[in-house]
């Protein structure tokens, strides 16, 4: 940045008084110097982040992340049965030997990506409790916003489901749990295989909706 700044006062080569004697170059130079660093600091985030997370293994306090998952399961089955959301027997399709595929593509791994990978700095758990409640409800909150957003405009078909203010309050669980383990685990697989296996367990068992079965 500074070397950018140097050039912009310094002139050009051909001797004029660079940005006193014209403010042009001088403003393009400055604003192409604000451009760069801002694609850096973002490679370096995602570098020190989504990257991170994806390179480091699922071990780290297990026990915990484990806790978390059966929590979830418990609270989201109890939840949505009460809610009448479920709607019991296998899925009836011809993808169904590629579907755990397909699911694990999209929605786990790419939504994994965005809400946690990049939501959620990968020592977020560094930064103190408060910091780390506020970004684990950012996620979640962001996280249940998608939904909505995607039934209107991409996944049409599911709109029963993601409009629906008892499902939107599971998917707020699931996205309070793929945080906090993800913050705990610091590895970004542990959250991804949780929402995976949420996804299949919905949509081969429960009645659930995916686009691919549109």
């Amino acid at each position: 940045m500074e070397d950018c700044l140097a050039r912009v006062f310094r002139g050009n080569d051909h001797g004029n008084g660079g940005c006193l004697n014209d403010l042009g170059p001088a403003i393009d130079s400055e604003r192409h110097c604000a451009d760069l660093s801002c694609i850096e600091t973002m490679i370096r985030y995602l570098r020190n982040n989504l990257l991170l997370g994806l390179k480091t293994a699922p071990l780290n306090g297990v026990q915990y992340s484990l806790g978390i998952a059966l929590s979830y399961a418990l609270i989201a089955f109890a939840f949505g049965s009460s809610a009448g959301l479920f709607r019991y027997g296998f899925v009836d399709s011809d993808l169904v030997l590629t579907l755990p595929l397909t699911l694990f593509i999209f929605p786990s791994l790419l939504e994994e990506f965005f809400f946690r990978g990049v939501l959620i700095p990968n020592k977020a758990k560094e930064k103190g409790v408060p910091f780390t409640l506020w970004i684990t409800l950012l996620s979640a909150t962001s996280f249940v916003l998608w939904h909505p957003l995607n039934a209107l405009t991409i996944n049409t078909a599911a709109q029963e489901f993601f409009l629906n203010p008892f499902f939107l309050a599971v998917v707020f669980f699931l996205g309070l749990a793929c945080s906090l383990s993800y913050i705990i685990s610091q590895s970004l697989w542990v959250p991804i295989i949780l929402h995976w296996l949420t996804v299949l367990v919905w949509v081969y068992f429960l009645g659930g909706r995916n686009i691919v079965l549109e």
